[in-house]
């Protein structure tokens, strides 16, 4: 049986986000600012229903921002060790969007995380994980598949705006996205079916699609 739900959360704000941006996306996996800090911190003491929603599993991007983000927005007694997901990456290969080795993840995060899944070559932004809009869709593919075979539950994951639209479905023929862009700290709930091809596709509910129209 698939997930109850998938629960998507957009990281906090990176240092690549700020100006210059055209500088600051060449820092490699850059950490949270402090603003970000604050924001999910704030994602955790006012806006997630924690008493309506407890999460079966908890997984993250293996990029530092997404994995901070985790563990400030779902702190204890969110399930841990969070789940390192190597499929959730961002979508490009600027030096931002690349992640760091298994070992240097675990030097940073220790027993906080569970880097099994995640092996060599998963940053090298090449092959199953280029950029091309083929590489992208396909990587897409195979996370909605993980999650359907998750089991049954809530399940929480972190992850980067533009790849979610591809893992949501919510790009065009060219790759282009066609739905608004996820702000920070921003998230969206969906299920899981399957189409008539048998592709596993997300079903963003009601309630999500309402709750983006407030403010983040």
């Amino acid at each position: 049986m698939p997930p109850t739900r998938i629960h998507l959360l957009r990281h906090g704000q990176g240092h690549h986000q700020l100006p210059p941006t055209s500088q600051n996306r060449l820092l490699p996996d850059p950490a949270l600012t402090p603003a970000g800090i604050t924001k999910c911190k704030s994602f955790h003491d006012r806006i997630f229903p924690y008493d309506r929603i407890a999460l079966s599993l908890l997984c993250a991007s293996p990029m530092r921002r997404a994995i901070q983000t985790a563990a400030l927005c779902f702190p204890s007694p969110a399930p841990r060790p969070i789940i390192l997901l190597p499929d959730a990456q961002e979508a490009t290969a600027l030096p931002s969007d690349t992640g760091r080795a298994r070992g240097e993840i675990g030097s940073e995060f220790g027993g906080e995380v569970d880097a099994g899944l995640v092996g060599e070559g998963w940053n090298s932004n090449e092959g199953e994980y280029a950029e091309t809009k083929e590489a992208l869709g396909e990587r897409a593919r195979r996370l909605r598949e993980w999650f359907w075979a998750c089991g049954e539950g809530e399940v929480g994951v972190v992850g980067h705006g533009m790849f979610w639209h591809w893992v949501t479905g919510e790009v065009d023929e060219r790759g282009e996205q066609t739905t608004p862009h996820w702000e920070n700290t921003e998230w969206r709930t969906y299920t899981l079916e399957r189409d008539a091809k048998g592709e596993v596709v997300m079903v963003e509910e009601q309630e999500s699609i309402e709750r983006r129209r407030l403010p983040n």
